[in-house]
């Protein structure tokens, strides 16, 4: 009799390691969109979701950037992988979209305290089938599950806004694929979902932002070129405090827009690259 398949602190350690190593060697192969490719790190090939959410509450912190698949083999259980690992060009992408809105939200209420109406973080995830964690994340501290806010997770709320980095061995399919699900409205109360993608091809500067905003088109924009006029990304305001009242001194602004600016964005992520390869 097999052992029963639950993570261990080895099994982590064997798929980042087998990880890295490949990410050191050139992708073995491109995928349909031009990225390198080397398939994901298995974890753990099957696994019960409860199973995995008990070792989650023991090791936190331990993994990032996994992701829970379901298989479709009738048994109810999933294998638990890693595309990529958190690196220096994921933290300052990540980083920089996330100070923009805070700062933002201190400027529009012109109230530094602003910034404690708010709160970030990863959180664990049910979305369907899948289990996932943002890789950042904003809600209002006072937002709880009830009415139109969903539970994520056990009776933790979701994020009302998602940012996810997609780097190497992270594809764009993926990405897209990630968004739809935390705007799944059978599942998620998520208002606004943001991806960046950063092509790991041979030679490219590819950069591509995909906008999801509930109840409204999905926006694409790609900004890797270098542009001569702004490139704006937007969504309201109110969208950060959806399921609590605004702060009073936002009292009105909850159609004002908040805008992440691309250019500067594009910035900050060629020169995270710039510094990865010469690291």
């Amino acid at each position: 009799m097999g052992r029963k398949q639950v993570i261990r602190a080895n099994d982590v350690a064997r798929a980042k390691k087998d990880l890295n190593t490949r990410l050191d060697h050139p992708a073995p192969a491109i995928d349909r969109d031009g990225d390198g490719y080397w398939g994901p790190a298995v974890v753990c090939a099957s696994t019960t979701w409860g199973d995995f959410e008990r070792w989650l509450d023991v090791n936190d912190g331990r993994m990032r950037r996994w992701v829970f698949e379901p298989l479709n083999d009738g048994t109810g259980k999933g294998r638990v992988v890693i595309y990529g690992q958190s690196t220096f060009v994921h933290a300052n992408t990540e980083s920089s979209i996330q100070t923009s809105i805070t700062m933002q939200i201190q400027r529009a209420g012109d109230d530094i305290n602003l910034i404690g109406t708010v709160r970030g973080g990863q959180v664990t995830c049910i979305t369907g089938s899948f289990g996932q964690e943002p890789n950042a994340s904003l809600r209002p501290v006072d937002l709880s599950v009830g009415g139109v806010v969903m539970a994520a997770i056990h009776n933790f709320p979701f994020p009302n806004v998602i940012v996810e980095v997609a780097y190497k061995n992270e594809s764009l399919s993926n990405l897209r694929a990630k968004l739809q699900r935390w705007m799944d409205p059978a599942y998620s109360s998520v208002q606004v979902a943001m991806g960046i993608k950063i092509f790991a091809g041979p030679v490219t500067s590819r950069r591509l932002t995909i906008l999801h905003r509930r109840g409204h088109p999905i926006q694409e924009v790609e900004f890797g070129l270098e542009h001569d006029h702004p490139l704006p990304l937007t969504f309201p305001l109110g969208a950060i405090y959806f399921g609590v009242h605004l702060p009073p001194v936002l009292d009105g602004l909850e159609d004002r827009p908040i805008s992440i600016d691309l250019v500067s964005l594009r910035a900050v992520i060629n020169t995270a690259v710039q510094r990865e390869i010469g690291d």
